[in-house]
């Protein structure tokens, strides 16, 4: 890992951090998705994702970038935490109302659906996310609820997609 990386990890746990990746990063990451001008780009070795729900209110489509975990079989895991603040973020709201949703992970592009994960399932996946990203575990700290875990199921090998 290099040091720009190492530092930005250790920094993670810091409110400057969550700021920015909040309010700075995360837009400029649907801004510039696809291109080397993207701030994903900048942290090497996080995984990224691009998860398209269908807006509870607007039905309209809505993308945010995530990190993510595997978990089998092509199957990936994200967590709710909105970087520990009181609110969980809408993409989850988004999931519990339509579990179907599209995912893309380096330009592939495939139909999931989500679930959320169990408790066991749920502390298993927190060892992964906690590995990737330090940040994770200041987030459940000072979060005043319980963050959400999903785990999103590729559609076609379940045997459906998400426009069934």
């Amino acid at each position: 890992m290099n040091l720009y990386a190492s530092v930005t990890r250790r920094l993670s746990k810091t409110r400057g951090m969550r700021w920015t990746l909040s309010k700075v990063l995360m837009p400029l990451d649907i801004r510039f998705k696809g291109t080397r001008f993207a701030p994903s780009h900048l942290v090497p070795g996080t995984p990224l994702c691009f998860l398209t729900t269908t807006g509870r209110s607007s039905g309209e489509a809505r993308t945010v970038p995530l990190l993510y975990v595997p978990v089998s079989d092509g199957d990936v895991a994200v967590v709710a935490t909105n970087f520990g603040t009181r609110n969980h973020p809408g993409w989850a709201l988004n999931l519990e109302a339509e579990p179907t949703a599209e995912l893309e992970i380096e330009g592939q592009q495939r139909s999931v659906t989500s679930r959320k994960a169990s408790d066991d399932e749920a502390a298993r996946i927190w060892q992964r996310f906690d590995a990737v990203w330090p940040g994770y575990e200041k987030y459940r700290e000072i979060a005043p609820r319980d963050i959400k875990v999903f785990v999103l199921e590729d559609a076609a090998r379940r045997g459906g997609s998400a426009d069934d």
